[in-house]
């Protein structure tokens, strides 16, 4: 692929004169490239990863995401420690085995080799130990053939003389075969051994499959660290036909049986991987996933399963709203995992530490600042973060929701309310019925400027400028669709005055519940029945109304809610089920008409945006109210007030500006 390259640059060279002076140059210049080269800490960018992963047209059907330098820096310090090895013992030393099974153009492993030679005095930055490591230490495997190209070149720079076929860099096939069996590039690791893709040459085609390659088989590494594609089922393997594509989810179905794997994104498959070929003792896993892999029900499997087999030493997400990813070319949220292996049980595990940043690390050289503080627990005194020790039984019970929030006493706020700590709770889907949800209202409806026969309307948008207090007019008129007649008879009669949002824009709402003047159903907004009876009914949506937006309301909503993209969650019907709410059957009339009381006294007052609710007196006038109602302590609810004004996902910046 570099020939047209390579040779362009060697005619240059050699049309220069042989001057001495011109030839000392050259070699002056190329003894600097390539000590530049090594030293990963040194480079603001990996160049030729963020070209690659730029112009790659199937990031989106693969999950093929550019691992920032930084993001690499700060993981593989974290997880390669001082005591992984004896390094002045070069026979041990070339025994360690450090493997990314989706090393993409080889950023991690590079990362890694970087902190081989910082942390061991012992290691000579020369050409001997470059040899050992990339031909003994460190492995890696793709699908992309450009990006083992480039991977390959990348770690040769540590050992210029080394041949390619002397690395430990594969091409996992990852397709349709012409006998029409399907792989899955290196996850067929869990069945027996890749089909790797030999290096293509003049006597050897592209296409060419070769299953003896030394590559297809895997050695059992000391540290396996990755960023696995993550890629929604919708989209995984659209770049092959209809065909191959079933045939790669059935293979799917059937590698993944009885695994913790979650088909909606296959990144949890990459973490049994892992598991598959780590040795025996003392293996680490580090990797990176999407933040949703921490909050959603559909990552519960494998919290649990990273839970009970390993310490799961360090959990580290982004609340910086500038840079909440570890990837390059995407814009979801993402954290960052060291887990060591452990046949402890939860009781004698240490716990976990949830580091949340408030500033990301940008460079090589702030991130090897952010470890330093991370491992010495100083992130708070930096202003780097915050810290949170989580015991390992809850991390094993899945609950990792220490991630929500950058101020610990949100995340202890929330799971008190969760453990009904503050005051008698419940869940919403087991006192009411939530649904349709707004796309459903878009399939089976048309907007209209005239109301129909049936008279229907819906509140469509959820536009700040308009909706700003707690009652809410409809904003439409709404007429079925012709194909669609029975279905929106169906949504019709699920319709109710209270009304869920189901996009928050955190920065600029201010209603996080509205109840409307008759029954209707929405775009952006849930219909929500509670299930009492008639008579009462009317109080039951004002009180819920009301707490909703108060202050505890808005925990609630954002404690548990999916960080896809913090500032601007999207709750499905399953996230709005689950939300914490007061138990008004065990509660009593009182709490019930007390919060009544304080939706009809400020109904229509208008909002202040949350980035604002510490200052507007009808949320101060709320939280009163919940506070008489509930039994809850004023100075908590303040806290809590102050505090979620302040969180970067609220505000949209960083904490402090």
């Amino acid at each position: 692929d570099y020939k047209p390259i390579f040779e362009t640059a060697r005619a240059a060279l050699r049309s220069c004169p042989p001057d001495h002076n011109f030839a000392n140059a050259i070699k002056q210049t190329a003894e600097a490239a390539l000590r530049t080269t090594q030293r990963i800490a040194s480079l603001r960018h990996d160049l030729l990863g963020r070209i690659f992963h730029t112009v790659l047209d199937t990031a989106r059907y693969d999950g093929s995401y550019y691992t920032t330098t930084a993001a690499a820096t700060l993981l593989a310090t974290l997880a390669i420690r001082a005591d992984m090895c004896l390094w002045h013992d070069i026979d041990e030393f070339k025994s360690l085995r450090i493997t990314d099974p989706a090393c993409g153009t080889g950023t991690l492993l590079m990362a890694a080799a970087e902190r081989i030679y910082d942390i061991s005095p012992y290691l000579r930055d020369d050409e001997e130990t470059g040899r050992a490591l990339i031909e003994n230490v460190l492995s890696g495997y793709d699908v992309n053939l450009t990006a083992t190209h480039m991977a390959a070149t990348t770690l040769g720079l540590m050992s210029p003389t080394t041949q390619f076929r002397s690395m430990k860099i594969g091409r996992a096939f990852l397709g349709v075969d012409g006998e029409g069996d399907a792989y899955l590039g290196s996850l067929e690791f869990l069945d027996s051994q890749p089909r790797m893709m030999s290096w293509p040459n003049s006597t050897q085609p592209v296409s060419q499959i070769d299953s003896g390659d030394p590559m297809g088989s895997a050695d059992h590494a000391d540290l396996v660290i990755m960023n696995p594609p993550f890629t929604r089922d919708s989209l995984r393997h659209d770049q092959f036909s209809k065909a191959h594509e079933r045939k790669l989810k059935s293979r799917e179905q059937r590698l993944f049986r009885n695994k913790p794997v979650h088909l909606s994104s296959i990144g949890s498959a990459f973490v049994v991987l892992a598991d598959y070929i780590r040795k025996a003792q003392g293996a680490t896993i580090a990797t990176i996933l999407p933040l949703v892999a921490a909050t959603n029900k559909s990552g519960l499997q494998i919290r649990k399963f990273l839970g009970s087999r390993y310490f799961v030493q360090y959990i580290i997400t982004s609340h910086d709203p500038e840079r909440i990813y570890f990837s390059e070319n995407t814009t979801i949220g993402e954290m960052l995992l060291v887990c060591r292996q452990s046949e402890a049980d939860a009781r004698n595990k240490p716990p976990t530490q949830v580091i949340n940043l408030a500033i990301n690390p940008s460079t090589p050289a702030d991130a090897l600042t952010t470890a330093a503080a991370i491992a010495s627990g100083t992130v708070e005194s930096r202003g780097i973060g915050t810290r949170q020790t989580v015991s390992a039984s809850k991390i094993e019970a899945g609950n990792w929701g220490a991630v929500q929030f950058l101020s610990p006493h949100l995340c202890t706020q929330y799971f008190k309310l969760a453990q009904g700590e503050l005051f008698s709770s419940n869940t919403l889907g087991n006192i009411a019925q939530v649904g349709p949800l707004g796309r459903r209202i878009r399939e089976a409806f048309n907007r209209t400027s005239m109301p129909d026969a049936q008279g229907r309307a819906a509140l469509w948008q959820h536009d700040t400028e308009v909706t700003q207090s707690m009652h809410a007019e409809p904003d439409t008129h709404i007429a079925a669709v012709t194909r669609y007649t029975h279905r929106a008879d169906s949504y019709w009669k699920q319709r109710s005055k209270l009304l869920l949002p189901t996009h928050l824009n955190l920065p600029t709402i201010r209603t996080t519940s509205v109840r409307l003047t008759s029954a209707s159903v929405g775009s952006l907004w849930v219909p929500c029945r509670i299930d009492v009876p008639e008579r009462v009914l009317v109080n039951y949506e004002k009180a819920l109304c009301a707490f909703l937006n108060s202050s505890i309301g808005v925990l609630s909503i954002l404690g548990d809610r999916t960080n896809k993209k913090p500032t601007y969650p999207n709750m499905s019907l399953d996230d709005l089920r689950k939300l914490i709410v007061p138990d008004f059957a065990a509660l009593g009339d009182e709490a019930i008409q007390t919060l009544a009381s304080a939706y009809d006294a400020h109904a229509d007052k208008t909002l202040l945006p949350l980035p604002e609710m510490d200052d507007c007196d009808v949320r101060r006038a709320l939280d009163d109210a919940v506070c008489a109602a509930l039994g809850v302590d004023t100075e908590v609810v303040a806290t809590i007030r102050r505090q979620l004004a302040a969180e970067p996902s609220v505000t949209g910046r960083r904490y402090g500006e």
